[in-house]
């Protein structure tokens, strides 16, 4: 049976054995053949697409690639090199700064260019810069008593107009001034940046420029033992009084005082002044005057959007830094003058315009305050093409915190890790 089987299943299919005569017989194609063809197929084709998509796979090409592989691979280590060099030559330049500092026996052309290694050069700093590498260039290499004096950028700058008392004009806007510039600070997403300013206040905070109180709804309290707030305008005073006492009606350790930055360490200092300090009456909802605050002295010092009203913003500055406890941070979020020229050319043009709607001097450079009022910036952010300034700063004899060392002073040069175990070792003597 299984004999017959086969039989008949051979005779059905015969056809796959046998041919009829005179019958050619087809050699089935390899996918080497069939991809051949393709290709000789594609680079006749009447699109030039299809054409360079198949000259890119014939032998011919794949050949000249694996030289230019190879070319790249060695311009790859040629510049490699170079640039590592370059950033080694750097790091011990960097280095060698950062020991002159540590015995004070710095030159302003060794900061200048300290800041330029660091990528922290401002445009005045790039001015006197370039006027030094002048020197150089004349032959002149020792520049231990050399001082290039460079005009200040906000007061040479004729678009920067004269600062000047702004407090009879927010007296006069406070009122009106949440409703009118709720919408200009939604169009820039202004929120997030106060979260970030409210997110450091620790201890004992003070809020210089408080105005009507915009920060209040971002306030930790957890993290807050008191708070002090201070304004020139009684007026904008009386408006952050009450959102306070609404979010916080049973917080007791807050006090609230009128005066001006410019004045913030007489403030402090002389107790027996009147009318300086305004403290909310929850019963009869009424503001009393009261003596001033005992807390002289402040963990945190924020200030939103302030500088740009001061009459001396530097004084101010040099304010907080005296008022500030030993580790205090000074957290600042300011506008001013942005990165690119036209941003600017755009601030310059309608700075009087913004002063008269807003009281402010939007174009003023925040980073020569900065460096004039002689703090020492641990973080510093700009967004909105540079114009909005976040800001953290220390006083230069205090350490930096730990979060605050970044990942190349940590773990890249060898001489900064030394100053970074003397840093962590401050600190930790300064904790216990």
């Amino acid at each position: 049976m299984c004999y017959l089987a086969l039989l008949i299943g051979l005779q059905y299919n015969k056809n796959a054995f046998y041919t009829a005569p005179g019958q050619r017989v087809r050699k089935q194609k390899t996918e080497e053949q069939i991809a051949e063809e393709k290709l000789q197929e594609d680079l006749k084709s009447d699109s030039w697409i299809v054409r360079w998509g198949a000259k890119v796979r014939t032998k011919e090409f794949k050949k000249k690639m694996t030289w230019y592989y190879i070319g790249c691979y060695i311009l790859f280590l040629l510049f490699g090199y170079k640039y590592m060099r370059g950033v080694y030559n750097k790091e011990k330049e960097v280095e060698a700064i950062s020991q002159k500092q540590l015995s004070h026996n710095t030159s302003e052309y060794d900061e200048l260019r300290f800041k330029e290694l660091t990528g922290k050069l401002r445009r005045r700093d790039e001015l006197k810069l370039a006027e030094y590498n002048k020197l150089k260039e004349q032959g002149v290499e020792d520049f231990e008593n050399v001082k290039v004096d460079i005009e200040s950028q906000n007061t040479s700058n004729q678009s920067i107009l004269p600062a000047r008392d702004t407090t009879p004009f927010y007296d006069d806007k406070a009122e009106e001034y949440d409703s009118e510039i709720n919408w200009e600070e939604k169009m820039v997403f202004m929120g997030r940046r106060r979260k970030w300013l409210m997110k450091h206040c620790t201890g004992d905070v003070l809020e210089v420029a408080c105005g009507t109180g915009r920060n209040v709804k971002y306030l930790d309290m957890t993290q807050i033992h008191s708070i002090t707030f201070l304004d020139s305008s009684s007026k904008m005073m009386e408006i952050a009084n009450q959102k306070f006492r609404e979010k916080f009606p049973t917080y007791k350790n807050a006090a609230f005082v009128v005066g001006r930055a410019e004045d913030l360490v007489e403030l402090a200092q002389d107790k027996t002044k009147k009318n300086e300090l305004l403290v909310k009456d929850i019963d009869d909802n009424k503001l009393q005057v009261t003596d001033a605050s005992t807390n002289i002295k402040y963990d945190t010092i924020i200030e939103a959007f302030g500088i740009c009203s001061h009459e001396d913003p530097v004084k101010a500055l040099k304010n907080f830094s005296t008022l500030l406890k030993p580790g205090g941070r000074i957290v600042l979020l300011e506008h001013g003058r942005g990165e690119y020229d036209f941003i600017n050319n755009i601030l310059d043009g309608r700075a009087e315009k913004r002063l008269e709607t807003w009281g402010c001097r939007w174009n003023l450079d925040i980073g020569e305050i900065l460096d004039d009022s002689g703090l020492e910036i641990t973080e510093e952010k700009r967004t909105h093409l540079g114009t909005t300034w976040c800001i953290v700063a220390k006083r230069k004899d205090d350490s930096k915190k730990k979060e605050e060392i970044g990942f190349v002073e940590k773990y890249i040069s060898p001489g900064i890790q030394k100053r970074v175990k003397e840093v962590y070792n401050n600190a930790d003597t300064g904790k216990k």
